[in-house]
């Protein structure tokens, strides 16, 4: 773990795991624990809403606030998107070739990939868009189809539009 060699350990005596002597890192190391309890997935918003929380209200350097959340995702087996997105890449790599274009089969076997690469806690959509952030940050495209669209790649991550509500000519609403 990162930053976290500077400081000497403690084994509590009841849960038997390492803690840091400092009070600012043990309290942190439990408001990480309590807002990873429900969640098996932990994005990168999450991820940097907690090192910002550990920094600026627990006064954590940021190797250290770092240390601890990697720490409580490691021992809670959470898994965090940035470590997801990095295993998926070298996937997507090969299903690219060296023009980066993926297809759309080789897409949903990736966002299958994904969804498994993250203990299966995402839904289908979430698991697309994951997908969708990665291919556009390194640069991937999608292949097009036989009738020369991209149609089902622009619609990953758009939100569906509710059927439009019309008030009825002979009832008031």
């Amino acid at each position: 773990m990162m930053g976290l060699g500077r400081r000497r350990w403690r084994c509590s005596s009841n849960s038997g795991r390492a803690m840091p002597k400092d009070t600012a890192g043990d309290r942190f190391m439990g408001y990480v624990e309590l807002a990873a309890m429900d969640r098996p997935f932990l994005s990168k918003a999450e991820e940097r809403r907690l090192l910002e929380q550990g920094i600026s209200q627990f006064g954590l350097d940021p190797q250290d606030a770092r240390g601890i959340v990697l720490y409580v995702a490691q021992q809670q087996k959470m898994y965090l998107e940035r470590e997801v997105d990095s295993r998926i890449l070298p996937i997507l790599s090969r299903y690219g070739g060296k023009r980066k274009k993926i297809g759309k089969k080789k897409f949903r076997e990736a966002t299958e990939l994904y969804n498994e690469l993250s203990g299966g806690v995402l839904t289908e959509e979430e698991a697309r868009g994951f997908v969708k952030q990665v291919m556009e940050q390194n640069k991937f495209r999608p292949k097009r189809t036989m009738v020369m669209s991209r149609g089902w790649y622009d619609k990953i991550g758009k939100e569906k539009k509710p059927a439009p509500f019309f008030a009825l000519p002979f009832r008031s609403v």
